[in-house]
């Protein structure tokens, strides 16, 4: 039995999301406030997209993270995020196992991800799920760019 179980993210989940503060490196992560996100339909404060791409993990009744299953094409690209509180306690396994059954249900040619190529921690988890390494580029989002390897799951 996993740890953790996935939910359809819901708005009080969503907004609970915006006040996580990652210390840095990983504050790169920090959302902006709830407020913010609604006045510019950002990512999950929008309700379909929400819907559409966005569940959360539990353990038990509490929130510890959630994952996006984002749509292109023929690929499922995931987002895997631990709460900081959640993270380092091993649960990133059962997060991306999670993740890969949810993208396989939508029956996509391939599942892959993106992860911050200084991210050694995301890497060497992602890798011992089952993904690899398949290209590597960078783009702007948010305002600074971002040095990315896009990795694929080989099961």
């Amino acid at each position: 039995m996993s740890l953790l179980t996935l939910k359809q993210m819901s708005k009080m989940d969503a907004q609970h999301i915006c006040s996580w503060q990652y210390e840095q490196p990983y504050d790169v992560y920090n959302w902006p406030s709830w407020q913010e996100m609604c006045s510019q339909d950002m990512e999950f404060a929008d309700d379909s997209i929400r819907e559409q791409q966005y569940r959360s993990l539990y353990i038990g009744e509490e929130l510890a993270g959630y994952i996006q299953l984002f749509p292109i094409l023929q690929v499922i690209r995931l987002a895997i995020f631990l709460s900081p509180q959640h993270c380092n306690q091993g649960l990133g396994q059962y997060a991306v196992g999670l993740a890969i059954e949810a993208a396989q249900k939508l029956k996509a040619a391939e599942i892959d991800l993106e992860v911050e190529r200084w991210n050694k921690r995301a890497i060497a988890c992602y890798e011992k799920a089952g993904f690899a390494i398949a290209d590597q580029y960078s783009y702007r989002q948010r305002g600074s760019y971002k040095d990315v390897y896009c990795m694929v799951y080989r099961g």
